[in-house]
């Protein structure tokens, strides 16, 4: 942080603890005076950030960002080890292999993030979760993959009908039905029947601690009282009564109101085809994926197994001091390149070609309004929220020719149709970040990939492709944003910034990937989701006037931005539902796969959503 203070780093493998200097013993720890963390290649996943918490000593909202970038990495680090084998059985989930190295290339089994339960093995379409096994102490958690949608499923290709089960099923498309995203460097042939090549595809996953919850506080034999299904009414209400009184979460694993057990993750990532060229360079972690298609009359959808590339990788966890949970993005470096294929930044983050153009092209105009005058109003308001975006009263209208034509080998992305005025005339090319990797994720980037550097040398791995995966940035602690004066095109620039030591940033309020989130509301998201058909998605106001709060905490309700934001908004207190910070237990059963939208001039249509609950 630039200073002399003097700290004592208490450090085991996978874990970095950083106090100030008291005199204490802690069995099992090792200490070490420095004023950096250290990042180790471990297969411990670590449980906190900045332990001990005990009586607000340490913890995440006394955390340094270098720390929470190094807790970061450690769990990207132990998340993608690969996963265990029994004896005579596939993977074991949740669970690290001693026999493989990370990044060993002979292990070519799935991670152990990619043995999570998918949403829908948790929340099936239908019926009980594959494998439910009410008598064991994990209900069925270590069952094989499969995917139970309300309907039937079939291979579009007869011939894979028999194939294994992939690990990794991908079955949203879209951007939360606000865009599709899409890679100009897929050339168009390289995935056999895939009807839009080029879509970067997504799925969510969450760990055995979600599942033991959700399947603990099921009846078995009560179809009323199975939170597969979804979180009973009245569990729901006392809930909301809850965080609005208390302005906290509920205790951890509460099983009278949504509260989730301490270290359960949830994991979201991108995914899509390669070139042979990115095949050969080892710059991007792959494995078997399933995706899903139109089907025949016989049925509505149908898969296909195919090898595809990760790019993007959201890990969220709940410690016992973030209840918010910490939220920690990373991309695959090669996301972001130039019309002809020249990467943007390097694999630390570093910016390498400095754009000339905005960050999109076009670029959509948001507005954060003045607020009214007086106290801030901690009660939310009950009339949703909206945005201004292209608005001629305060944006200047598109000129057609701003689309792109030719993307080349950029990413871009097609806004779905009926959100006018946010453009969705045509392709919408991203030649750059909204807001850049903080020099604190660069280093804490450098740190991780010397570390890896060094193991694979140590055990005779000689390329891996985990040294093309960086940290965007991470948020571990929830706060304001204070807006005081309108600030067209979202920014907080002109406005009084929420920037502190914890939060040194824009990309630390606004946290965002750049193939999760690519939508420029999404790239700036804060407040929360609006029902306003002419409205965009993300502001800090409520349509009544007052400012929107979505993250409850510590006897505060906060405004806050990015991923924290709308996990709050959209899991913590969802509208029909609660999920603590989890939207994948806010929404429920997992009705169908979804499939990709058709292009019209106009935007998007029918762009498919697979939710239970709106």
């Amino acid at each position: 942080m630039g200073n002399s203070t003097r700290r004592v780093v208490l450090q085991r493998v996978g874990l970095v603890v950083a106090l100030p200097a008291v005199a204490f013993v802690l069995l099992g720890w090792s200490e070490q005076v420095d004023n950096e963390p250290v990042i180790a290649v471990s297969r411990t996943i670590p449980g906190e950030l900045n332990p001990p918490f005990i009586d607000n000593f340490g913890g995440a909202p006394n955390a340094t960002p270098e720390q929470a970038a190094a807790f970061s990495w450690q769990e990207f680090i132990a998340l993608n080890w690969p996963a265990t084998k029994q004896s005579g059985l596939p993977n074991q989930r949740d669970t690290p292999s001693k026999a493989c190295h990370f990044g060993d290339p002979e292990c070519t089994g799935p991670t152990v993030w990619e043995t999570f339960r998918g949403k829908v093995e948790i929340f099936p379409g239908a019926g009980s979760p594959p494998g439910y096994s009410p008598g064991e102490p994990s209900f069925g958690y270590d069952a094989l993959p499969q995917y139970k949608y309300k309907h039937d499923v079939v291979a579009c290709d007869p011939a894979q009908a028999l194939d294994p089960v992939p690990w990794v099923n991908l079955d949203e498309t879209d951007q939360i039905t606000l865009d599709n995203m899409y890679a100009g460097t897929v050339p168009d042939d390289v995935s056999p029947g895939n009807s839009s090549p080029h879509l970067i595809r997504f799925l969510a996953k969450a760990n055995r601690a979600e599942y033991v919850y959700v399947a603990d506080n099921s009846s078995p034999t009560n179809l009323n009282d199975q939170w597969w299904s979804s979180v009973p009414v009245d569990v729901v209400t006392r809930t909301k009564a809850y965080l609005a009184s208390k302005m906290v979460s509920p205790r951890a694993r509460s099983k009278t109101m949504v509260s989730l057990p301490y270290n359960t993750i949830e994991m979201k990532a991108g995914w899509r085809p390669l070139s042979e060229d990115e095949i050969a360079s080892g710059h991007f972690h792959t494995q078997t994926v399933r995706f899903y298609e139109q089907g025949s009359t016989h049925s509505r959808y149908c898969y296909r197994d195919a090898t595809w590339g990760l790019v993007a990788l959201h890990i969220i966890q709940k410690t016992p001091s973030a209840p918010y949970f910490i939220y920690a993005t990373f991309e695959q470096t090669d996301n972001i390149l130039t019309t002809d294929g020249q990467p943007v930044e390097d694999a630390d983050g570093n910016v390498l070609l400095p754009s000339t153009q905005p960050p999109t092209s076009p670029q959509e105009c948001l507005v954060d309004p003045k607020p009214p005058p007086g106290p801030v109003d901690e009660i939310p308001s009950k009339a949703g929220s909206v945005i201004l975006t292209s608005n001629t009263r305060t944006c200047a209208p598109l000129p057609v020719d701003l689309y792109c034509e030719d993307p080349g080998s950029r990413l871009y992305y097609h806004n779905a149709q009926g959100r006018q005025p946010v453009p969705s005339g045509g392709n919408i090319c991203v030649n750059g970040r909204d807001n850049l990797i903080p020099g604190y994720v660069i280093d804490a980037n450098k740190q991780a990939h010397a570390a890896i550097s060094k193991y694979a040398q140590k055990h005779g791995i000689e390329s891996t492709p985990w040294l093309y995966y960086k940290l965007i940035n991470v948020q571990y602690f929830p706060y304001d944003k204070v807006i005081t004066t309108p600030t067209p095109n979202g920014s907080l620039y002109e406005s009084n910034p929420p920037f502190t030591a914890a939060h040194p940033a824009p990309s630390s309020y606004y946290l965002a990937n750049i193939v999760v989130e690519t939508n420029r509301s999404l790239q700036l998201f804060s407040g929360g989701l609006s029902p306003e058909r002419e409205a965009a998605v993300a502001t800090s106001w409520n349509v009544d006037g007052t400012q929107h709060k979505n993250s409850y905490y510590g006897g505060h309700f906060y405004a806050m931005g990015g991923c924290m934001g709308c996990h709050g908004s959209q899991g913590q207190n969802r509208a029909k539902s609660a999920g603590d910070f989890s939207v994948i237990l806010a929404v429920g059963r997992v009705l169908k796969p979804e499939i990709p939208s058709i292009n019209t001039p106009a935007g998007l249509t029918d762009v498919p959503r697979n939710r239970s609950i709106d």
